[in-house]
């Protein structure tokens, strides 16, 4: 996969940024084309964020042995940009992490050094919390339906085969269907011991995607009168994201989640998207993660897994960064 073919233009979104910015960040216009989010640290001082540093202009970040070079450039070049207070960037990187010879992903200390070997000041330092997905799917969304369906596995098409037989229906409801996303939000959170976010969170971002062009969808999967699942997925251009998603642990045999993805995938399609991110899933192989039963059902959609380089820190004041590191790392 090409650096070139990861979505990440959601996160730089006026929409997504407007959206951010009710949660209490603040949008920093940098001057050079793109905006940072700043939030304050309580007595720590503050914090600036961006993602997707690779289609920033003039951001080149192909070579992994540059890498790190490239990043403390751009960092200095938006330090005049940042409050006084600030104590680091945190960049949040949507490229691949390095890898050992085995394919798998190298240990954090080892990623600091790769990172850091190309750089003057060796200030960059793994983050100790992931602001985004770092382990995800991304599935191929060209040669039309037939295409798509065909890189899907045998069990999901078997789900869809299933959902089918029960009489499943998907409706894209849009917000006038927040009030049911929602309840089964909160039963998908309380059965799987998640947290619990407010109605309200979910509809400002779609008042930020109405007023800034983003395009947000709403699924709703219905079975014997009752809805099962649901989901929102984002469009933007060339690109997708499955965001949020949740569903009745009773109507499992309706298959609502397949259907639901399946539908979004083809959906997409037809819009122009070339890929859609999946956006969340477990450690390879790793059977006893909380997140396994979500990985075995995105992996059957076709998507070729990723492990993101993630959130990288470029450190202003050592002392201060390092006190809130540590916190972060505990909380």
């Amino acid at each position: 996969m090409t650096i070139d073919s990861v979505p990440s233009s959601l996160f730089r979104h006026p929409a997504w940024l407007s959206w951010k910015e009710g949660q209490g960040w603040k949008r920093l216009d940098t001057g050079r084309g793109f905006a940072l989010l700043t939030r304050s640290l309580g007595k720590g001082g503050s914090m600036a964020y961006a993602a997707g540093p690779h289609e920033l202009p003039g951001v080149r970040l192909e070579d992994p042995d540059e890498r790190g070079s490239v990043l403390e450039e751009l960092s200095e070049r938006v330090c005049p940009s940042l409050p006084p207070d600030c104590r680091f960037i945190r960049w949040d990187l949507m490229t691949e992490a390095w890898r050992d010879s085995r394919g798998q992903s190298l240990e954090p200390s080892l990623q600091e050094l790769r990172m850091n070997a190309s750089t003057r000041g060796r200030k960059l330092r793994k983050a100790a919390v992931e602001l985004t997905c770092p382990e995800t799917m991304i599935v191929d969304l060209t040669g039309g339906t037939e295409a798509i369906m065909g890189r899907m596995d045998s069990r999901t098409r078997y789900s869809l085969r299933l959902a089918e037989r029960r009489g499943t229906r998907v409706e894209e409801v849009g917000e006038d269907g927040l009030g049911r996303f929602h309840a089964l939000h909160v039963e998908t959170a309380r059965r799987q011991g998640l947290r619990l976010f407010p109605e309200s969170l979910y509809r400002s971002l779609f008042s930020s995607a109405q007023g800034h062009g983003l395009d947000l969808g709403l699924y709703i999967a219905t079975s014997e009168g009752r809805d099962a699942a649901s989901a929102i997925v984002a469009r933007d251009r060339a690109e997708a994201w499955y965001l949020f998603a949740a569903s009745a642990a009773d109507l499992r045999a309706a298959a609502g989640p397949s259907a639901i993805l399946c539908r979004a995938l083809l959906d997409a399609a037809k819009a122009g998207c070339r890929r859609m991110d999946l956006l969340g899933v477990g450690p390879a192989g790793d059977r006893n993660h909380p997140l396994s039963g979500l990985t075995l059902f995105k992996s059957g959609f076709g998507g070729r897994r990723m492990t993101r380089a993630g959130a990288w820190d470029y450190v202003l004041c050592p002392r201060e960064y390092a006190h809130h590191s540590l916190q972060e790392g505990l909380s």
